[in-house]
């Protein structure tokens, strides 16, 4: 690919462009006196629906983890509001030896909160522990890495076996880098964890915590990408809340100053009449939809998944549940990525008729008459905390009926959620991806079945699917690369392997009267509360 040659995909960076650039146990109404005011004092309190449950960010997952950690380990690139990744610990990168070495030269300004400069071996240490106890699902994106060299401060190469197109950016944005001189006295790092005398180097480090109530982050004095080299507000406050529905009264009566979770579509009107509340809009990496594990012996037949696609009314969900603000999907790739996203192509047809006469023609039987398939009958997980997948998961079971397949609700609290999904302890997983950066990356980290650390929720173990992945990995001509994405998405929709629904816009809303200055990012993860976004925030005086 003629952009992994040298020079060719180096970012255009400049320094200048940076320095422009229920509560379960709280009640309602409770110490707000230093939310506003002085930027000396500020507090600026963001709510939340999940507590931490991994405070290591080399392996953590959850939104809430990313959330706190990403404000307190810095990573190489960051995505701004575009969705271009955007320098952050890293000025620039680039490729050498034809592709097969990724260099990254670093910033020489960036400190960990304990004075420790952070420089490229505290890089090369953190993708040397991610690969040594195959840690997240950074551990995928540095499968052919060779070896990594430090040659200086701020120099960080990476050998690989072969090229690798989207290595730089996937490494860069996804990585968190931690401060060796800590991490390497803790012993095995999969274990470590984390979860006290944190030293970090982002806008903000955690300086103390209360599980189910809150998480409290204090600011750091150094910190070179807010425009005073440091953060305008002193401290950052995550409070828990046990819903959505909490969270809005709490925004209401002020509780806190943002939500950290997007607003429901049904519920954002609410705030219309509400001078303080100002809601942002911003659009989505990731997509809704609903994937099935292969393990199970019914949903490992393509004809099941076929027929189960079928009877989703997508377009009905779409209007029901986003009141229209959505795109439907045909295959994995986002429209987002209108490069790679295979055109040509078709969602299933909402025609539940036609899947019981698929089933049936496949040999499925209802032998007592009941209108249902005898051994169709599935459990379909999701995230509680999440309201409009509650409500495509009820009008999922709903058209499923009329096709004979019985669907039971599994909706449970989010972090019993992922755990159950991790371990594969599911039928259908119904839920939405947060963060996609590039659809390499996508594939490679949900359908290679020898991901480490990954989501391969299918649970899918494919030599072909492998084959062509592996094969689109290591292309390096830009329209060939294209092309084999486009087959590999083809190749997902026939199988169907998930059941891709919608991208959504996603709505942020935040007390404007009292705080000014976010930059949000696309998607519902990264929303308004990235660490480079935080860092811009001011008060309202």
């Amino acid at each position: 690919m003629k952009k992994t040659v040298k020079g060719r995909w180096r970012l255009a960076v400049a320094l200048g462009v940076v320095a422009t650039l229920g509560i379960s146990g709280c009640g309602l109404n409770e110490d707000n006196g230093s939310s506003s005011g002085s930027s000396a004092d500020s507090v600026l309190r963001i709510g939340t629906t999940t507590d931490v449950s991994n405070f290591n960010p080399l392996q953590s997952l959850s939104k809430t983890d990313s959330w706190i950690l990403n404000a307190m380990y810095p990573h190489l690139l960051r995505i701004d509001e575009n969705a271009k990744k955007a320098p952050e610990l890293a000025k620039e990168y680039r490729y050498e030896d034809d592709g097969k070495t990724a260099v990254f030269d670093l910033r020489d300004d960036f400190k960990w909160t304990d004075g420790q400069p952070v420089v490229a071996e505290d890089v090369k240490f953190s993708a040397e522990m991610i690969m040594k106890y195959k840690l997240g699902n950074v551990a995928a994106k540095l499968t052919w890495v060779e070896s990594i060299e430090a040659p200086d401060a701020t120099t960080v190469r990476f050998r690989l076996s072969q090229p690798y197109a989207p290595f730089a950016e996937g490494v860069g944005f996804w990585m968190s880098i931690v401060p060796k001189h800590i991490f390497e006295n803790a012993g095995d790092l999969s274990k470590f964890p984390n979860d006290s005398n944190w030293v970090g180097a982002g806008p903000f480090v955690l300086d103390s915590m209360t599980k189910g109530q809150r998480y409290v982050m204090k600011r750091n004095e150094n910190y070179p990408l807010a425009p005073e080299g440091k953060a305008a507000v002193s401290q950052v406050e995550y409070r828990v809340y046990p819903d959505v529905n909490t969270m809005m009264l709490a925004l209401r009566n002020g509780d806190i100053d943002m939500m950290g979770t997007p607003v429901p579509v049904s519920a954002a009107k609410t705030f219309e009449n509400d001078d303080k509340i100002k809601l942002e809009k911003v659009g989505a990496l990731g997509f809704a939809h609903l994937t099935y594990n292969m393990k199970n012996e019914y949903l490992a037949d393509q004809e099941v998944r076929q027929a189960l696609s079928m009877a989703v009314d997508t377009k009905a969900i779409i209007s029901a549940v986003l009141q229209g603000d959505g795109q439907q999907m045909a295959g994995p790739i986002s429209p987002v990525f209108s490069d790679y996203d295979n055109t040509e192509i078709q969602p299933y047809p909402f025609d539940p008729a036609g899947a019981k006469a698929k089933l049936t023609a496949a040999g499925y039987k209802d032998a007592n008459n009941d209108g249902f398939f005898d051994e169709l009958n599935f459990g379909v997980a999701c995230d509680q905390s999440n309201a409009n997948i509650t409500r495509v998961v009820q009008l999922f079971r709903e058209s499923a009926a009329q096709a004979g397949i019985k669907l039971e609700n599994e909706c449970v609290e989010r972090n019993t959620f992922l755990t159950r999904t991790k371990n594969g302890e599911y039928d259908i997983d119904a839920s939405q991806w947060g963060v996609f950066d590039n659809p390499m990356d996508q594939l490679r980290s949900t359908y290679l079945s020898s991901n480490p650390g990954g989501i391969n929720y299918n649970l899918l173990e494919s030599p072909e699917m492998d084959a062509l992945i592996n094969d689109a990995a290591g292309t390096t001509d830009p329209e060939a690369f294209k092309t084999k994405i486009k087959n590999i998405d083809k190749v997902v929709h026939e199988q169907a392997y998930l059941t891709p629904l919608y991208v959504e816009n996603f709505r942020f809303a935040y007390n404007a009267s009292k705080f000014t200055g976010f930059v949000p990012s696309p998607s519902d993860l990264l929303g308004m509360v990235t660490a480079y976004s935080l860092a811009q925030v001011t008060p309202v005086q």
